[in-house]
Protein backbone atom coordinates (compact mmCIF):
# COMPACT_ATOMS: atom_id res chain seq x y z
CA UNK A 1 0.00 0.00 0.00
CA UNK A 2 2.82 2.38 0.88
CA UNK A 3 4.59 1.69 -2.46
CA UNK A 4 1.39 2.43 -4.33
CA UNK A 5 0.95 5.61 -2.32
CA UNK A 6 4.48 6.77 -3.05
CA UNK A 7 4.19 6.06 -6.78
CA UNK A 8 1.38 8.60 -7.16
CA UNK A 9 4.01 11.37 -6.98
CA UNK A 10 5.34 10.38 -10.43
CA UNK A 11 2.47 12.11 -12.20
CA UNK A 12 2.47 15.29 -10.09
CA UNK A 13 3.98 18.64 -11.09
CA UNK A 14 6.35 19.62 -8.27
CA UNK A 15 6.88 23.24 -7.32
CA UNK A 16 10.44 24.51 -7.00
CA UNK A 17 12.33 23.19 -4.01
CA UNK A 18 11.54 25.20 -0.88
CA UNK A 19 14.27 26.23 1.50
CA UNK A 20 12.32 25.36 4.67
CA UNK A 21 9.01 23.65 5.31
CA UNK A 22 7.74 23.61 8.89
CA UNK A 23 4.98 21.08 9.54
CA UNK A 24 2.79 21.58 12.59
CA UNK A 25 0.67 18.53 13.37
CA UNK A 26 -2.09 19.53 15.77
CA UNK A 27 -3.98 16.63 17.38
CA UNK A 28 -6.82 18.84 18.54
CA UNK A 29 -9.81 16.49 18.51
CA UNK A 30 -9.97 16.79 22.29
CA UNK A 31 -10.07 19.47 24.99
CA UNK A 32 -7.25 21.38 23.29
CA UNK A 33 -9.22 22.32 20.19
CA UNK A 34 -9.57 25.97 21.24
CA UNK A 35 -5.86 26.10 22.16
CA UNK A 36 -4.99 24.89 18.68
CA UNK A 37 -7.17 27.63 17.15
CA UNK A 38 -5.28 30.27 19.14
CA UNK A 39 -1.92 28.80 18.18
CA UNK A 40 -2.90 29.00 14.52
CA UNK A 41 -3.96 32.63 15.02
CA UNK A 42 -0.54 33.33 16.58
CA UNK A 43 1.20 31.78 13.58
CA UNK A 44 -0.80 34.07 11.29
CA UNK A 45 0.25 37.04 13.43
CA UNK A 46 3.87 36.03 12.92
CA UNK A 47 3.58 35.36 9.17
CA UNK A 48 5.76 38.34 8.21
CA UNK A 49 8.66 36.57 9.97
CA UNK A 50 8.41 33.57 7.65
CA UNK A 51 11.53 33.69 5.44
CA UNK A 52 11.33 33.82 1.66
CA UNK A 53 10.89 30.48 -0.07
CA UNK A 54 9.58 28.94 3.15
CA UNK A 55 6.15 27.83 4.33
CA UNK A 56 4.40 26.58 7.42
CA UNK A 57 1.98 23.71 6.81
CA UNK A 58 -0.56 23.09 9.57
CA UNK A 59 -2.55 19.90 9.92
CA UNK A 60 -5.40 20.49 12.36
CA UNK A 61 -7.91 17.91 13.57
CA UNK A 62 -10.58 19.48 15.74
CA UNK A 63 -13.72 18.64 17.67
CA UNK A 64 -17.08 18.75 15.94
CA UNK A 65 -15.59 19.30 12.50
CA UNK A 66 -13.46 17.59 9.86
CA UNK A 67 -9.69 18.05 9.74
CA UNK A 68 -8.09 20.73 7.60
CA UNK A 69 -4.57 21.45 6.31
CA UNK A 70 -3.49 25.10 5.98
CA UNK A 71 -0.52 26.58 4.20
CA UNK A 72 0.96 29.80 5.55
CA UNK A 73 3.61 32.11 4.13
CA UNK A 74 4.59 35.77 4.33
CA UNK A 75 3.18 36.76 0.94
CA UNK A 76 -0.18 34.99 0.90
CA UNK A 77 -0.99 34.52 4.58
CA UNK A 78 -3.11 31.53 5.61
CA UNK A 79 -4.93 29.51 3.00
CA UNK A 80 -6.73 26.18 3.10
CA UNK A 81 -4.63 23.64 1.23
CA UNK A 82 -6.84 20.63 1.92
CA UNK A 83 -10.29 20.40 3.50
CA UNK A 84 -11.18 16.87 4.56
CA UNK A 85 -14.73 15.67 3.91
CA UNK A 86 -14.81 12.98 6.58
CA UNK A 87 -13.59 12.44 10.12
CA UNK A 88 -10.27 10.66 10.66
CA UNK A 89 -8.25 9.46 13.63
CA UNK A 90 -5.36 11.93 13.90
CA UNK A 91 -3.47 9.53 16.22
CA UNK A 92 -3.60 6.59 13.81
CA UNK A 93 -0.20 5.69 12.37
CA UNK A 94 -1.42 5.26 8.77
CA UNK A 95 -3.34 8.54 8.98
CA UNK A 96 -0.23 10.38 10.17
CA UNK A 97 1.99 8.73 7.56
CA UNK A 98 -0.46 9.46 4.74
CA UNK A 99 -0.85 13.12 5.71
CA UNK A 100 2.85 13.75 6.22
CA UNK A 101 3.76 12.02 2.96
CA UNK A 102 1.12 14.07 1.16
CA UNK A 103 2.56 17.30 2.59
CA UNK A 104 6.17 16.37 1.84
CA UNK A 105 5.34 15.24 -1.70
CA UNK A 106 3.62 18.53 -2.48
CA UNK A 107 6.06 20.79 -0.64
CA UNK A 108 9.54 19.39 -1.37
CA UNK A 109 12.20 21.20 0.65
CA UNK A 110 15.86 21.26 1.62
CA UNK A 111 14.93 21.29 5.31
CA UNK A 112 11.93 20.03 7.25
CA UNK A 113 10.94 20.84 10.81
CA UNK A 114 8.13 19.03 12.61
CA UNK A 115 6.10 20.22 15.59
CA UNK A 116 3.38 18.41 17.53
CA UNK A 117 0.57 19.88 19.57
CA UNK A 118 -1.60 17.69 21.81
CA UNK A 119 -1.89 16.26 25.29
CA UNK A 120 1.03 14.07 26.19
CA UNK A 121 2.49 11.75 28.80
CA UNK A 122 5.94 10.95 27.44
CA UNK A 123 6.95 7.33 26.99
CA UNK A 124 4.45 5.51 29.22
CA UNK A 125 2.46 2.87 27.39
CA UNK A 126 -0.63 1.96 29.35
CA UNK A 127 -2.60 4.54 31.33
CA UNK A 128 -1.98 7.30 28.81
CA UNK A 129 -0.28 6.61 25.53
CA UNK A 130 2.02 9.53 24.74
CA UNK A 131 0.17 11.73 22.22
CA UNK A 132 -3.51 12.47 21.80
CA UNK A 133 -6.29 11.58 22.33
CA UNK A 134 -8.67 11.64 19.40
CA UNK A 135 -12.02 11.64 21.17
CA UNK A 136 -13.93 10.97 17.94
CA UNK A 137 -12.17 7.60 17.79
CA UNK A 138 -12.55 6.05 21.24
CA UNK A 139 -9.98 8.44 22.73
CA UNK A 140 -7.15 6.72 20.90
CA UNK A 141 -3.52 7.69 21.63
CA UNK A 142 -0.29 7.38 19.70
CA UNK A 143 2.69 5.72 21.40
CA UNK A 144 6.30 6.64 20.69
CA UNK A 145 7.59 3.40 19.09
CA UNK A 146 4.70 3.65 16.61
CA UNK A 147 5.58 7.29 15.92
CA UNK A 148 9.17 6.21 15.28
CA UNK A 149 7.95 3.67 12.74
CA UNK A 150 6.03 6.39 10.92
CA UNK A 151 8.86 8.93 10.88
CA UNK A 152 11.42 6.37 9.68
CA UNK A 153 9.53 6.31 6.37
CA UNK A 154 9.92 10.05 5.82
CA UNK A 155 12.80 12.43 5.05
CA UNK A 156 15.09 13.27 7.97
CA UNK A 157 13.86 16.20 10.08
CA UNK A 158 16.01 19.08 11.23
CA UNK A 159 14.12 19.08 14.51
CA UNK A 160 11.05 17.72 16.26
CA UNK A 161 9.41 20.19 18.62
CA UNK A 162 6.95 18.76 21.15
CA UNK A 163 4.71 21.55 22.41
CA UNK A 164 3.30 18.85 24.64
CA UNK A 165 3.55 17.93 28.33
CA UNK A 166 6.14 15.40 29.61
CA UNK A 167 7.71 14.55 26.24
CA UNK A 168 11.34 15.45 26.95
CA UNK A 169 12.51 12.16 28.42
CA UNK A 170 15.51 10.04 27.49
CA UNK A 171 13.23 7.10 26.62
CA UNK A 172 11.44 9.22 23.97
CA UNK A 173 14.58 10.90 22.67
CA UNK A 174 16.53 7.65 22.21
CA UNK A 175 13.60 6.08 20.35
CA UNK A 176 13.52 8.99 17.87
CA UNK A 177 17.28 9.57 17.62
CA UNK A 178 17.59 8.48 13.98
CA UNK A 179 14.75 10.53 12.48
CA UNK A 180 15.80 14.05 13.52
CA UNK A 181 18.83 16.18 14.39
CA UNK A 182 17.27 17.81 17.47
CA UNK A 183 14.38 17.21 19.86
CA UNK A 184 12.96 20.23 21.71
CA UNK A 185 10.47 19.91 24.54
CA UNK A 186 9.72 19.86 28.24
CA UNK A 187 10.11 17.07 30.83
CA UNK A 188 7.26 18.65 32.80
CA UNK A 189 3.83 20.06 32.09
CA UNK A 190 3.71 23.04 29.77
CA UNK A 191 1.49 26.13 30.18
CA UNK A 192 -2.02 25.78 28.79
CA UNK A 193 -1.46 28.29 25.95
CA UNK A 194 1.71 26.49 24.91
CA UNK A 195 4.39 28.17 22.85
CA UNK A 196 4.14 31.85 21.79
CA UNK A 197 4.04 31.04 18.09
CA UNK A 198 3.97 34.66 16.88
CA UNK A 199 7.34 35.13 18.64
CA UNK A 200 9.05 31.91 17.51
CA UNK A 201 7.72 31.79 13.93
CA UNK A 202 11.06 32.69 12.34
CA UNK A 203 12.99 30.30 14.60
CA UNK A 204 10.66 27.44 13.67
CA UNK A 205 11.11 28.12 9.97
CA UNK A 206 14.89 28.43 10.12
CA UNK A 207 15.42 25.55 12.52
CA UNK A 208 16.97 27.93 15.04
CA UNK A 209 16.94 25.67 18.10
CA UNK A 210 18.21 28.33 20.51
CA UNK A 211 15.61 30.73 19.16
CA UNK A 212 12.76 28.27 19.77
CA UNK A 213 13.86 27.58 23.35
CA UNK A 214 14.67 31.17 24.29
CA UNK A 215 11.55 32.65 22.67
CA UNK A 216 9.34 30.16 24.49
CA UNK A 217 11.13 30.63 27.83
CA UNK A 218 11.21 34.45 27.66
CA UNK A 219 7.46 34.69 27.09
CA UNK A 220 6.68 33.33 30.56
CA UNK A 221 5.63 34.00 33.31
CA UNK A 222 2.31 35.43 32.17
CA UNK A 223 -1.07 35.34 33.91
CA UNK A 224 -1.41 32.19 36.00
CA UNK A 225 1.44 30.45 34.21
CA UNK A 226 4.67 30.64 36.22
CA UNK A 227 7.04 29.45 33.55
CA UNK A 228 8.16 26.57 31.39
CA UNK A 229 11.08 24.12 31.60
CA UNK A 230 12.70 23.34 28.25
CA UNK A 231 15.71 21.64 26.72
CA UNK A 232 17.09 20.63 23.33
CA UNK A 233 18.66 17.21 22.77
CA UNK A 234 21.33 16.74 20.09
CA UNK A 235 20.39 13.38 18.64
CA UNK A 236 23.71 12.42 17.07
CA UNK A 237 25.19 12.29 20.58
CA UNK A 238 22.61 9.87 21.96
CA UNK A 239 24.29 6.57 21.08
CA UNK A 240 27.60 7.62 22.67
CA UNK A 241 25.61 8.90 25.63
CA UNK A 242 23.92 5.49 26.00
CA UNK A 243 27.32 3.74 25.94
CA UNK A 244 28.63 6.09 28.62
CA UNK A 245 25.53 5.72 30.79
CA UNK A 246 25.27 1.95 30.43
CA UNK A 247 28.25 1.11 32.65
CA UNK A 248 26.81 3.15 35.50
CA UNK A 249 23.26 1.81 35.20
CA UNK A 250 24.48 -1.80 35.18
CA UNK A 251 26.64 -1.13 38.21
CA UNK A 252 24.23 0.95 40.29
CA UNK A 253 21.13 -1.16 39.65
CA UNK A 254 22.63 -4.67 39.42
CA UNK A 255 20.47 -7.46 40.85
CA UNK A 256 17.44 -5.14 41.02
CA UNK A 257 19.08 -2.66 43.35
CA UNK A 258 17.22 0.60 43.74
CA UNK A 259 17.77 4.08 45.15
CA UNK A 260 17.43 4.91 48.83
CA UNK A 261 14.36 6.80 49.99
CA UNK A 262 16.46 9.80 51.00
CA UNK A 263 18.09 10.03 47.58
CA UNK A 264 14.74 9.67 45.85
CA UNK A 265 13.44 12.61 47.89
CA UNK A 266 16.43 14.77 46.91
CA UNK A 267 16.29 14.11 43.16
CA UNK A 268 14.59 16.80 41.09
CA UNK A 269 11.15 15.61 40.00
CA UNK A 270 8.70 16.94 37.45
CA UNK A 271 5.69 15.26 39.04
CA UNK A 272 4.53 14.55 42.57
CA UNK A 273 5.80 11.42 44.29
CA UNK A 274 2.54 9.50 44.42
CA UNK A 275 0.93 10.66 41.19
CA UNK A 276 0.75 8.40 38.16
CA UNK A 277 3.43 10.60 36.60
CA UNK A 278 6.24 9.70 39.03
CA UNK A 279 8.49 8.60 36.22
CA UNK A 280 9.78 12.11 35.54
CA UNK A 281 13.09 12.30 37.42
CA UNK A 282 15.56 14.88 36.15
CA UNK A 283 18.33 12.71 34.70
CA UNK A 284 21.22 14.98 35.64
CA UNK A 285 19.90 15.34 39.19
CA UNK A 286 19.40 11.57 39.48
CA UNK A 287 22.86 10.64 38.22
CA UNK A 288 24.49 13.15 40.56
CA UNK A 289 22.99 11.09 43.44
CA UNK A 290 23.57 7.66 41.96
CA UNK A 291 27.24 8.10 41.02
CA UNK A 292 30.40 8.91 42.93
CA UNK A 293 31.82 12.39 42.34
CA UNK A 294 34.45 11.10 39.90
CA UNK A 295 31.93 8.95 38.01
CA UNK A 296 29.47 11.82 37.83
CA UNK A 297 32.04 14.25 36.38
CA UNK A 298 32.94 11.71 33.70
CA UNK A 299 29.29 11.02 32.88
CA UNK A 300 28.41 14.73 32.85
CA UNK A 301 30.81 15.42 29.98
CA UNK A 302 28.72 13.17 27.77
CA UNK A 303 25.45 14.54 29.15
CA UNK A 304 26.52 18.13 28.46
CA UNK A 305 27.20 17.31 24.79
CA UNK A 306 23.86 15.54 24.49
CA UNK A 307 21.74 18.28 26.11
CA UNK A 308 23.67 21.46 25.28
CA UNK A 309 20.60 23.70 25.53
CA UNK A 310 18.63 23.61 28.78
CA UNK A 311 16.59 26.44 30.26
CA UNK A 312 14.68 27.02 33.48
CA UNK A 313 14.75 30.80 33.68
CA UNK A 314 11.93 31.25 36.20
CA UNK A 315 12.74 28.04 38.08
CA UNK A 316 9.01 27.23 38.03
CA UNK A 317 6.45 25.75 35.70
CA UNK A 318 2.69 25.43 35.49
CA UNK A 319 1.46 22.14 36.95
CA UNK A 320 -1.59 20.15 37.88
CA UNK A 321 0.29 16.96 38.72
CA UNK A 322 3.16 18.33 40.78
CA UNK A 323 2.73 19.82 44.26
CA UNK A 324 6.09 21.62 44.16
CA UNK A 325 6.57 22.81 40.59
CA UNK A 326 9.96 24.41 41.17
CA UNK A 327 13.58 23.64 40.35
CA UNK A 328 14.93 22.82 43.80
CA UNK A 329 18.12 21.10 42.56
CA UNK A 330 19.27 23.97 40.35
CA UNK A 331 22.90 22.85 40.57
CA UNK A 332 22.06 19.67 38.67
CA UNK A 333 19.21 20.88 36.48
CA UNK A 334 19.25 18.81 33.31
CA UNK A 335 16.01 19.67 31.55
CA UNK A 336 14.99 16.17 30.62
CA UNK A 337 13.79 13.13 32.50
CA UNK A 338 14.56 9.46 33.06
CA UNK A 339 12.61 6.64 34.65
CA UNK A 340 13.96 4.83 37.71
CA UNK A 341 12.37 1.36 38.14
CA UNK A 342 10.69 0.50 41.42
CA UNK A 343 8.66 -2.28 43.02
CA UNK A 344 5.05 -1.29 43.64
CA UNK A 345 1.82 -1.38 41.67
CA UNK A 346 2.50 1.70 39.55
CA UNK A 347 6.18 0.85 39.26
CA UNK A 348 5.56 -2.65 37.97
CA UNK A 349 3.27 -1.31 35.25
CA UNK A 350 5.92 1.17 34.13
CA UNK A 351 8.73 -1.38 34.47
CA UNK A 352 6.89 -3.45 31.86
CA UNK A 353 6.33 -0.39 29.66
CA UNK A 354 10.05 0.42 29.73
CA UNK A 355 10.91 -2.90 28.09
CA UNK A 356 9.16 -1.79 24.90
CA UNK A 357 11.75 0.95 24.31
CA UNK A 358 15.17 0.77 22.69
CA UNK A 359 16.66 2.65 25.65
CA UNK A 360 15.94 -0.36 27.88
CA UNK A 361 18.58 -2.58 26.23
CA UNK A 362 20.86 0.19 25.00
CA UNK A 363 21.60 1.36 28.52
CA UNK A 364 21.62 -2.07 30.18
CA UNK A 365 18.40 -2.09 32.16
CA UNK A 366 17.83 -5.59 30.78
CA UNK A 367 21.03 -6.78 32.49
CA UNK A 368 20.06 -5.45 35.93
CA UNK A 369 17.02 -7.66 36.49
CA UNK A 370 14.63 -4.76 36.06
Amino acid sequence: MFFAFSSCSDSMDFPDLYENITIIYWMGDNGLSSTAEKDIEELVQGKDKIPANSKIIIYYDKTNDYPVIYQLDAENGKKIWKQFTREEDCTDSLTILTNLKDIIRNFPAKNYGLAFGSHGSGWVWQRRMALGPDISHNSNYLNIPTLRGVLEQLPHFKYIFFDVCFMQGIEVAYELRNVTDWIVGSPAEIPGPGAPYSIITEALCKGDINGIVEGYEDYYPIGNYNGVVLSAIKCDELENFAICTRQYIEQAFANRQTISASDIQAIQKYSSEFSSYTYCFDMNSAMSRILSEEEYLNWFQSFDKTVPIRQAKTGKWYARYCYDATIYDSEHFGGFSMYIPKDDYEGNIKNTDLRRFQWYKAVGWDRTGW
